[in-house]
């Protein structure tokens, strides 16, 4: 099978449809489905214990407790290194009345034999948006740092088109956690900023191959540029997959579900979209060389 097919038999315009097309149904996902919030980016109530003479099973605690509450809970075990004394945090995304902090200290006192009084913090939408805003605004300057080097690396206006194709990956990565009901946490805010690095990585390759490199025709260069591209991007799916087979852990869930979907949406979107643009770029600059010299 040719996977460079494409580069020899379609025209510009055909290339670049395949993924618009692709984006348009991953964008319908995310905008029907949508994306759930983590507890880092959700309202609900903070637990603590101190002074505890044990320390408990935090994945104990949170599989009881989100039992209890029907809501997602996290827990995190501390230690005062000057009493010796062991702390729980526990947070939940749900906002705990008279009942449900009752509920909590019978379930803690029967379950892991915890009898001392926890302090129950609310915590507002307020404090969770500005960890939302401070998430978005890691993304939007990676964009804009890897937007401004790029530009100094290659100085060709065109390149620009780096910044969209990304940014479709990112709309992959959107529609495949609104497909499962993945969380939006941490976990996938990390597995975002390093898809951004892979598709800049394979978005380099090709203008590399196509704007710098001289000799055989672009769509040539396009295809010795593809076959790397995909071996690279192939082996960091197949690893993915890999760990998540093999890690049940939420957070490595979250993380490989973006990576997976984001570099899968990668292959169409460097190599069709961008790589549709740039041969259509090229070969018209190659046209305008050709009746200039005559």
């Amino acid at each position: 099978m040719d996977i460079t097919w494409h580069t020899k038999h379609l025209k510009p315009r055909q290339m670049i449809a395949i993924p618009l097309v692709l984006a348009a149904f991953f964008a319908a996902v995310f905008l029907i489905r949508g994306v759930p919030m983590s507890i880092e980016f959700s309202s609900g109530t903070m637990i603590t214990y101190r002074n505890l003479e044990n320390s408990p099973n935090a994945d104990a605690v949170e599989s009881v407790l989100s039992t209890a509450l029907a809501a997602d809970v996290k827990a995190v075990t501390t230690q005062d290194s000057t009493t010796g004394t062991f702390g729980l945090d526990i947070q939940t995304t749900r906002a705990l009345d008279d009942n449900g902090r009752e509920r909590v200290q019978r379930t803690m006192a029967e379950q892991f034999g915890i009898q001392s009084t926890p302090e129950f913090y609310a915590i507002e939408p307020a404090i969770s948006q500005t960890y939302l805003r401070g998430a978005m605004w890691a993304i939007i300057l990676s964009f804009i740092a890897m937007f401004v080097i790029v530009l100094i690396v290659f100085r060709h206006r065109i390149v620009g088109i780096m910044l969209p194709c990304v940014g479709l990956d990112m709309v992959w990565a959107l529609g495949g956690l609104a497909l499962f009901q993945m969380q939006f946490s941490l976990a996938t805010l990390s597995g975002f900023l390093l898809m951004i690095g892979f598709s800049i990585d394979t978005n380099i390759l090709l203008a590399e191959h196509l704007l710098r490199r001289v000799g055989g025709e672009p769509r040539e260069r396009m295809a010795t540029a593809m076959l790397t591209g995909y071996m690279i991007t192939g082996t960091i799916l197949v690893t993915m997959i890999c760990i998540n087979i093999l890690v049940t852990n939420p957070s490595i869930t979250q993380l490989v579900t973006v990576l997976t979907f984001g570099l899968a949406g990668d292959l169409f979107n460097t190599w069709f979209l961008n790589g549709g643009i740039l041969i259509w770029y090229t070969e018209r600059q190659k046209r305008k060389e050709y009746y200039v010299s005559l």
